[in-house]
């Protein structure tokens, strides 16, 4: 399974919020490896099976090896060259240029917005697919759901927005304290799945994803 996203950060003027990264193209490929993406500041990073990530920087020649170690409640960030790297990752760098491969053929046609934009190292810290979404959670506090329905929900925590983008790609923006509250049942609806299945994923810290 894949699937790209629209470019949720736009303001109702039509501006965009600087720093904003999210996942504009992804594929599952769980069964074996884990799941790749492509964030719209132009990184690349995969999601392992074994819940380590890696992320390969905008400027192609360096990449983050991230994992949580045991006992520790924060993420570990290492940093190496492509062509400077413990021998053990060989596999998970290899699998990173297929999953790269893969992600940038059409890439040129996503208009990464942020590409220049290195300030933060943003990647998916979590993600759960379900019959009707699959659902990323993000170093950067954004919350991204993407239905099969070909809807959006998006909640950044950072800037108090909900966006939902409906079936024709229309946008609109709402308060994230009063969002249930307005009159968008399409949109209410799916914000109420949208925090049943995060609390889900905050309870279930054991594994990165769900099927």
């Amino acid at each position: 399974m894949s699937g790209t996203m629209t470019g949720f950060n736009k303001t109702k003027s039509g501006g965009y919020q600087k720093n904003d990264v999210w996942v504009k193209k992804w594929v599952d490929y769980s069964s074996k490896y884990g799941l790749g993406y492509l964030l719209s500041n132009g990184c690349v990073g995969v999601f392992f099976n074994d819940s380590t990530k890696i992320l390969l920087n905008g400027n192609q020649n360096n990449f983050d090896y991230i994992e949580r170690k045991q006992n520790e409640k924060q993420d570990t960030v290492v940093s190496h060259t492509m062509d400077k790297y413990p021998q053990e990752l060989t596999k998970k760098v290899t699998l990173l240029q297929h999953f790269k491969s893969y992600l940038e053929n059409d890439s040129k046609k996503l208009n990464l917005e942020n590409a220049s934009e290195m300030s933060q190292t943003v990647y998916v810290k979590k993600w759960m697919k379900t019959r009707h979404a699959i659902m990323f959670r993000l170093s950067n506090k954004i919350v991204q759901v993407n239905f099969t329905d070909k809807t959006e929900i998006i909640l950044s925590s950072e800037n108090k927005i909900v966006t939902y983008v409906n079936k024709k790609g229309d946008r609109s923006n709402y308060p994230l304290a009063t969002a249930l509250e307005c009159d968008n049942p399409e949109m209410t609806k799916r914000l109420k799945y949208t925090k049943e299945i995060l609390t889900h994923m905050l309870n279930n810290n054991a594994s990165g994803k769900e099927s």
